[in-house]
């Protein structure tokens, strides 16, 4: 379904009520600090925060299987060995399972289990990043899709393209 009349180059009814109501939803995530539980920060940090809460197990869970995932991805693929750089970063992913296992586990020397090393990590940084790049990406998907970045580029271009020193048309 086109969004323009290809006659007129009117604009659907619906295709406008979807800019302005998934644009609402993805600013309001987004952007609009609420007040929850004497807390105020944006929505997306009050379900980040709900999950971890509710679900401080299932969130380790899952972000161990995200680490999981994501370090055995290269060699499921094939990808590890398409050049040196990505063989060296596939070690690195291997060693990124294993340390978010130590850290999932609790098993390993002591010193890494001080409570500035592997257990802020983990819990401070793998599980809320796990939360919250894949939540945040649904959402995101609210300001992307339905036409707010474009039209918001179309009226900043006046002034990013001379700000910028961008070309006047693109292929000229």
């Amino acid at each position: 379904m086109n969004a323009t009349d290809p006659k007129s180059g009117a604009v659907s009814p619906l295709s406008l009520l979807k800019l302005i109501a998934y644009s609402c939803i993805g600013i309001f995530v987004f952007f609009i600090p609420i007040s929850v539980g004497g807390k105020e920060t944006i929505p997306l940090d009050h379900i980040v925060s709900w999950l971890r809460g509710d679900y401080a197990q299932m969130t380790e869970i899952y972000a161990i299987l995200v680490v999981l995932a994501g370090g055995a991805y290269p060699f499921i693929s094939g990808n590890w060995k398409a050049s040196k750089t990505q063989t060296v970063l596939s070690i690195f992913k291997v060693l990124g399972v294993v340390t978010a296992a130590m850290a999932f586990f609790s098993v390993g020397p002591a010193f890494l289990f001080e409570k500035d090393m592997l257990p802020f990590l983990f819990s401070k940084l793998v599980v809320p990043v796990g939360l919250i790049v894949p939540i945040g990406a649904v959402f995101l998907a609210f300001l992307i899709s339905y036409g707010l970045l474009e039209f918001a580029g179309v009226l900043l271009q006046p002034i990013m393209k001379p700000l910028f020193k961008t070309p006047r048309e693109i292929g000229n």
